[in-house]
């Protein structure tokens, strides 16, 4: 891993340019959300089924449309919506570590994706997954199953969370990063130079209005894409198909396939940008702050003196290509400046 050749450049960028240039990464790194994301999301994706699938499935079988089937559409578009949303981050480790390695013109293998990842699993999984609610969500779902709308659990208490959990990202967006990326311990240990709360607080603090604003214009923005996905794949679906309905008729049997499948996959085309927006800001945050590709330089200027880089890379472990074996003090991974020896520097 050479610090000083990455495939961006390095410099403060605006909200549109950080959206830009997600799309372009989207481009030139398919496999970090055909791969990643699917093996990150395939097991929500099968509890959400298992959660909410008998609510469209009912409605086929029945094959009446009336209002009851109208609330009960809109009824599972917003769990499925509310669950989407929460499991986002967890979803999307893989791609997230894949993004903080293949930065700096290293594309590890996916087996090294997911042994990597697996060190900090449970770490994930508690402040990713716990903390942040699409466990507690799921449980909260699940007494419904097979029942009628209630307003206490899936109204009042889920949409509690939606907005709780939609606060912390506004304020703290970058934790998948500080824990995957920059390895941070969740407990403070002799030697360990920060933790995962105070590296969040250090990141996070200075920046905090305008994280703010930009998670909520952003929102906006995933709302309208996740509509205009949504219905170009159904106009696709009702062309290759001819049919124009909310169920797939085959036979005698109505097949609810806008619902089980159409929905979740326009959502979840979604999160797949949305990780790299948040990559990239994350990447943004810490050169305003830190002036990383000052260090980068330097870090790159001193393994060259040592003679670390007399060969290409020779597969050094997995601890030393995260970014703690990067930066020490901060152990993080991101955009830097690319030179004239480094190829296809994206702006």
């Amino acid at each position: 891993m050479q610090l000083d050749r990455t495939h961006v450049a390095i410099r403060p960028r605006k909200l549109s340019e950080i959206g830009d240039l997600a799309l372009i990464l989207l481009r030139r790194y398919p496999q970090a959300w055909m791969i990643g994301l699917l093996l990150g999301a395939a097991p929500w994706v099968v509890l959400n089924l298992l959660l909410l699938g008998w609510m469209p499935v009912s409605d086929a079988i029945d094959g009446l449309v009336d209002e009851v089937t109208v609330i009960q559409r809109v009824r599972y578009t917003w769990l499925m919506a509310a669950l989407v949303f929460l499991q986002a981050p967890l979803a999307g480790v893989l791609t997230t570590y894949f993004l903080g390695q293949a930065v700096f013109e290293h594309r590890p293998p996916w087996r090294e994706v997911v042994r990597a990842t697996g060190q900090v699993a449970w770490r994930c999984l508690w402040v990713l997954g716990v903390l942040r609610g699409p466990l507690l969500a799921m449980l909260l779902v699940l007494p419904s199953w097979g029942e009628g709308f209630s307003w206490a659990r899936e109204g009042i208490l889920l949409g509690v969370l939606v907005c709780g959990a939609w606060g912390i990202r506004a304020f703290l967006p970058f934790l998948p990063e500080i824990l995957l990326l920059e390895r941070c311990p969740l407990r403070a240990k002799q030697g360990t130079p920060v933790t995962a709360a105070r590296r969040s607080r250090l990141l996070h603090g200075p920046l905090a209005a305008e994280l703010f604003v930009r998670c909520l214009l952003s929102s906006m923005i995933y709302l309208f894409l996740t509509a205009a996905v949504f219905y170009s794949l159904l106009f696709v679906r009702a062309i290759a198909t001819g049919q124009w309905s909310w169920a797939l008729r085959i036979g005698e049997w109505d097949i609810p396939d806008v619902q089980l499948v159409v929905m979740p996959l326009a959502m979840w085309t979604v999160v797949a940008l949305s990780i790299f927006v948040r990559f990239l800001g994350y990447l943004d945050a810490r050169i305003r702050l830190e002036g990383w590709e000052v260090e980068l330089a330097i870090r790159a200027e001193a393994s060259r003196q040592r003679g670390e880089w007399a060969e290409p890379d020779t597969g050094p472990t997995v601890e030393q290509r995260t970014p703690a074996a990067v930066s020490p003090a901060t152990a993080a991974t991101t955009e830097t400046r690319g030179r004239a020896t480094s190829p296809e520097v994206l702006r």
